[in-house]
């Protein structure tokens, strides 16, 4: 057969996020070497947008809250229908379809961790640690996008290592190193940072594992601190999600409606990235936050909280500063560091743009990606080609 195999990513909702965006990556890099269709449990967002006319389906089951059983069904009656050559879940919330797969007679499963949630920040979840466990049987691989994640899978969960394999997340640095070359005055971000103000800037999903709630809290304090200093600072937030009412709530409570806003999800966070002078990062866990990469691709410094894999991405004191989660104050003194000295800035950035640029571009993820499928699809190019010798008789006669 000459038909290029085909490849099946089930996630939970496909919604703004950086796991959802390296889904979207992946597609549209590959789409020349594997046919691709995506399952989406509880419904779509606008990144269906950037794959449209590139997959083969992009399927909502319509997942009702808790256990929904009739969608095991219509996931089961969806593979039937498509007829994979590989089935890619992500993360918790599509982990326990991994039977459902095997049902549909499909057996080269992966399994991507991502990272993990508020709720079960350090994965000590016991319930979730003996589901990874139990699904291992149908899995052939699990990826980890982070040397931590991979530590906690082999060590804690107690992977096989030999099935777990580390892949990087990547993205494509040039649009974003173009974008900052081409920056002038601020066109997007001039009116609640005009000329004379420093500008930090986070994109990130607006849930409590991302914590801007703290965020929010450490730029309170480092506008006490920066005032005295006669520096004046600005922050923007991009992303949605459901902390939205209570961040803003928070803003206005602190006094800070004016010099702190919520952009909502945004399809130029490049030239967003542009306009910032500093980026930072408050999750109390994470996986390898793909807007970390683009933010030191777009030449920024980066203040982040020191947990899961981000201390993999950001160089403590060479890219960036590292923090302790849940720490607004010590947030606020590393930020108010690069706040008054422009050197750092540029130093901690540029070191950024290279880091990013060798060791985590959107070629070398993709790369592996494709190396990982093709091994899982060798035996079933074998057998297309080279039917059993008993079929190949009767085909003869």
């Amino acid at each position: 057969m000459s038909e290029k195999p085909l490849i099946v990513h089930v996630l939970y909702r496909l919604d703004t996020g950086g796991m959802e965006h390296i889904v979207v990556s992946l597609i549209n890099a590959t789409r020349d070497r594997y046919r691709h269709a995506v399952i989406a449990l509880a419904g779509t967002g606008t990144l269906r947008l950037e794959i449209e006319g590139t997959v083969e389906a992009c399927l909502s089951l319509d997942k009702k809250p808790g256990k929904d059983w009739s969608c095991y069904f219509r996931l089961w009656r969806a593979l039937r229908r498509l007829k994979p050559d590989v089935v890619q879940t992500y993360n918790i919330g599509a982990l326990d379809l991994a039977p459902v797969v095997r049902l549909a007679g499909i057996h080269r499963l992966v399994h991507a961790e991502h990272g993990r949630d508020a709720a079960d920040p350090r994965g000590e979840n016991l319930k979730y640690i003996r589901l990874r466990r139990w699904m291992a049987i149908f899995i052939a691989k699990y990826i980890v996008v982070s040397p931590d994640l991979q530590h906690w899978l082999e060590n804690r969960v107690r992977i096989r290592p030999s099935k777990v394999l580390y892949i990087p997340n990547g993205i494509d640095p040039a649009v974003f190193k173009a974008a900052r070359a081409s920056a002038g005055p601020r066109k997007l971000m001039g009116d609640l940072a005009p000329a004379g103000t420093l500008l930090i800037g986070n994109v990130a999903r607006l849930d409590k594992v991302k914590d801007q709630a703290g965020l929010i809290s450490a730029f309170k304090l480092l506008r006490e601190m920066a005032g005295d200093e006669n520096v004046d600072c600005r922050l923007a937030i991009a992303g949605a999600g459901p902390q939205q009412v209570e961040l803003q709530h928070r803003i206005e409570q602190l006094g800070l409606s004016g010099v702190v806003r919520l952009l909502g999800n945004r399809s130029d966070v490049a030239e967003l990235l542009a306009e910032c002078d500093v980026f930072a990062l408050s999750s109390i866990a994470e996986g390898m936050p793909v807007t970390l990469l683009e933010a030191m691709a777009a030449g920024l410094p980066v203040v982040a909280t020191d947990v899961g894999g981000i201390a993999s991405v950001v160089h403590d004191g060479i890219t960036g500063t590292l923090v302790p989660a849940g720490d607004p104050r010590a947030l606020a003194c590393v930020l108010k560091t690069y706040v008054m000295n422009e050197n750092l800035r540029h130093q901690h950035g540029e070191a950024g743009r290279a880091r990013v640029a060798t060791e985590f571009s959107l070629s070398a993820m993709v790369s592996a990606y494709a190396a990982l499928y093709d091994e899982l699809l060798m035996d079933l190019r074998v057998q297309r080609t080279n039917p059993p010798v008993g079929l190949a008789e009767r085909r003869e006669h």
